[in-house]
């Protein structure tokens, strides 16, 4: 079984931001022959149903001129309109194509989504994760999840894929801590907690502390919340970051934050790991699968401002850890680079066949 005869389907990893799009741009770079095909274009959701009907038809026409070379089709998915789109792709796949069918989910919220859904579309779901071949989770604490709500045929765990870097040592701040937020700027992704406790405990983190965040979302009131708390001088806004500048940005912070409610497993986590960061994150999701604390960063409950202030502050006070936790990490990201994940990921293939 070779990837040649996989036909990957997610979010034009090209076009698109997100950690499904960084997912699949890794396994563009690190899979010799890998076909592909776009389920959705645009970050503007009802752009892409409009286009819909079209990528569905173009995507049997490739199915129908690929043939017998194509044994599985890969599904790369997320909860809400991204299910509501695989979902499509998924019965051409089975149902006209009888192709073996992998349901790779990468959503930081489907058991709210499944929770919340209607019982027509709950069938719907359980209709896809029950006939699919295999189920790909991110993390044993989702693969829990899968068995308890539904009954896959069969059900693995793969770690998400990170670039491999070379091993580099944190360096000790001489003045400022500089603290890195990567993602969705929003609620779910606790950046509006990180700004209170940040303007909470202003007098003490203005000469010690400076906080980056770089994403898209909620940036009108991100900066209204900055301007209100009048944190300018703590807290800067960069915008959406990437290529050389997101690597200038990691290799220059020190720690990464990410105190979100709902999480699948974050790339922007496995990012700073492989840059030997040590990292500030909360207990959902797959993080625990990845950060332990007081080894590799420190572990905070969702909404609890007051373990996320103090865990910043036990770095501020205690800078010598941010080399013994910085090791611990890029030693973790060591599972989650292109050989180890790419090699596991061809011998589902071939269990598969």
């Amino acid at each position: 079984m070779h990837t040649k005869n996989v036909l990957f389907v997610g979010p034009n990893y090209k076009k698109r931001k997100g950690g499904i799009a960084s997912v699949l741009r890794l396994y563009a770079e690190n899979i010799k022959e890998f076909n592909f095909y776009p389920s959705a274009y645009f970050q503007n959701t009802k752009l892409n149903f409009l286009l819909l009907p079209f990528l569905c038809f173009g995507f049997l026409l490739k199915l129908f001129f690929l043939g017998k070379k194509i044994k599985i089709v890969h599904i790369h998915g997320a909860s809400r309109g991204s299910f509501y789109r695989k979902y499509l792709f998924f019965l051409i796949s089975k149902k006209v194509f009888k192709k073996k069918l992998i349901y790779h989910v990468h959503g930081a919220e489907y058991h709210v989504f499944y929770e919340n859904a209607s019982k027509k579309v709950k069938k719907h779901i359980q209709r896809m994760i029950n006939n699919a071949d295999l189920i790909i989770a991110l993390s044993e604490e989702w693969s829990i999840f899968f068995k308890k709500n539904f009954s896959p045929k069969k059900l693995v765990v793969l770690n998400n894929i990170v670039a491999y870097r070379k091993e580099q040592e944190q360096n000790i701040p001489k003045k400022f801590l500089q603290l890195l937020f990567l993602g969705r700027i929003g609620e779910r992704k606790g950046t509006f907690d990180l700004i209170d406790v940040i303007a909470e405990h202003k007098s003490y983190f203005e000469d010690k502390l400076r906080l980056v965040i770089g994403g898209d979302g909620a940036i009108y009131e991100l900066k209204q919340k900055i301007g209100e708390s009048n944190i300018q001088d703590i807290v800067t806004y960069i915008g959406w970051v990437d290529g050389r500048k997101k690597e200038e940005l990691l290799a220059t912070s020190n720690i990464l934050v990410l105190p979100s409610y709902n999480e699948g497993l974050p790339i922007s986590l496995l990012e700073g790991m492989s840059y030997s960061m040590p990292i500030i994150a909360t207990n959902v999701g797959g993080i625990p699968q990845i950060l332990k604390h007081n080894i590799n960063g420190i572990s905070v409950a969702p909404g609890d401002k007051k373990q996320l202030a103090e865990a910043i502050k036990f770095y501020i006070e205690n800078t010598e850890k941010l080399v013994e936790h910085g090791k611990a990490s890029y030693q973790q990201a060591k599972n989650f680079f292109p050989s180890k994940v790419i090699n596991e990921l061809e011998g589902i293939y071939r269990n598969l066949i």
